[in-house]
């Protein structure tokens, strides 16, 4: 029949069965381990007698110390010197890591000064930059040169006072403060600048901007002596000379608004383009394109001829603005098509 742990008598039989156990296999080793404590005691107070005895005749001293004090004496000896030798090195340690600090610290000393000479010389490269960003913006229309550089108005003279008993911050980082005002506002001169630029590339693009025909000036816009009658008489445009045949191009994009045969201007070819201006093309040998067609810059219009009234082959070009001819030199550009 098993034991039951809820009735006393088992448990009363459990615990004696537990003692008996315990007794058996750890009675000697607890009696062995008192045993020998009171022998270690016993022995710790046994004393030594340490005698000093001098040369001369004077009186021997002598005293009694237990093994217990010697121990105790060696035993604080031994942590003193350890303790004493691990503070020393880290106080080594530590004297080491001061002196990298302080080499450390020099060499930033010399490297935020490097750091004050590059910002300083920066913000005078952005003060000789800033009347360029200024004639940029002056360029754009409804622009106010005026208030583009604005720092504000006087500082409260209560708060300048406070701010004067304080620490005033370094000349280099006000300049990193200016310089980064500056920089918000050149940035938003040059988005003002690209929307202009890009309206204006629109009007270039359709504005007669190059030359019709590979040649030379030989008579101006302007008053000139006709060299059939030999009197003087008005030029509504530029004689170019060229080579018989030399391609004509369209200066601009466009449309063919006319082709035409004139006595004095021979064959004649105009083209409207945007913006109110017209180019006309005269003495040619002949014309490549038709009434109402679509042409695009450079695009080959007609061809160099002696028609009309001209001394050698050439190309008249004329530009109109509305009703009135302009002179076409301003508007004669080398760059390749």
């Amino acid at each position: 029949m098993g034991l039951n742990p809820f009735r006393d008598s088992n448990l009363n039989d459990l615990q004696k069965n537990l003692r008996e156990f315990f007794s058996d296999h750890f009675g000697d080793l607890s009696a062995r381990a008192k045993l020998q404590w009171e022998l270690m005691v016993k022995k710790g107070r046994e004393r030594i007698t340490v005698m000093f005895i001098p040369h001369s005749e004077k009186k021997i001293v002598n005293f009694h110390i237990s093994i217990f004090a010697i121990v105790s004496f060696t035993t604080a000896l031994v942590v003193t010197v350890l303790i004493t030798s691990i503070i020393i090195v880290n106080h080594t340690s530590t004297i080491k890591e001061i002196s990298k600090l302080k080499m450390y610290g020099s060499n930033s000393k010399e490297q935020i000064g490097k750091f004050k000479g590059e910002i300083n010389v920066l913000y005078d490269i952005f003060q000789k930059l800033k009347p360029e960003i200024t004639h940029l913006y002056s360029l754009t229309p409804g622009s106010n040169v005026d208030s583009l550089w604005a720092k504000g108005g006087v500082p409260n003279p209560e708060a300048r006072n406070v701010a004067s008993d304080e620490e005033s911050p370094p000349i280099e980082v006000l300049n990193i403060e200016e310089m980064d005002r500056e920089l918000k506002t050149t940035r938003e001169v040059l988005k003002k600048v690209k929307v202009f630029l890009e309206a204006r590339k629109k009007i270039i693009e359709h504005t007669p901007s190059l030359w019709p025909v590979d040649g030379y000036i030989i008579s101006r816009f302007g008053e000139r002596v006709s060299p059939f009658t030999f009197k003087k008489e008005s030029l509504q445009g530029v004689d170019i000379a060229a080579f018989p045949g030399a391609e004509i191009r369209a200066t601009a994009p466009g449309k063919v608004e006319n082709i035409w045969w004139d006595p004095v201007l021979g064959l004649s070819v105009s083209v409207s383009h945007k913006y109110g201006f017209e180019t006309v093309y005269s003495h040619c040998q002949r014309v490549s394109v038709n009434v109402d067609q679509m042409v695009g810059k450079a695009e080959i219009i007609a061809y160099v001829g002696r028609t009309g009234k001209a001394t050698r082959a050439l190309c008249l070009y004329q530009i109109k603005i509305g009703t009135e001819f302009v002179d076409p030199a301003p508007y004669l550009n080398r760059i390749a098509q």
